[in-house]
């Protein structure tokens, strides 16, 4: 009975650990225009990349990525 109660919670303690850290790895992108500034947050790089640079040109015709970086 012991064994089992100790796998259990060592299963839950590995299963908390495993989607906090999954969850908790994004990227944050910023892109600039002449008229705006925008930002973008997701898993891939390059999600993060588009979103911000599709939330820029609403309002720029014209907008590029300063930086991309991983979020924790």
């Amino acid at each position: 009975m012991g064994k089992i109660l100790a796998s259990l919670v060592f299963g839950a303690a590995v299963l908390g650990v495993a989607s906090s850290e999954a969850s908790a790895m994004n990227f944050v992108c910023q892109a600039v225009g002449p008229r705006s500034v925008a930002y973008g947050r997701a898993f891939f790089a390059a999600d993060a990349k588009w979103q911000a640079l599709l939330r820029c040109e609403r309002y720029s015709g014209i907008c590029i990525i300063t930086y991309c970086v991983p979020s924790y």
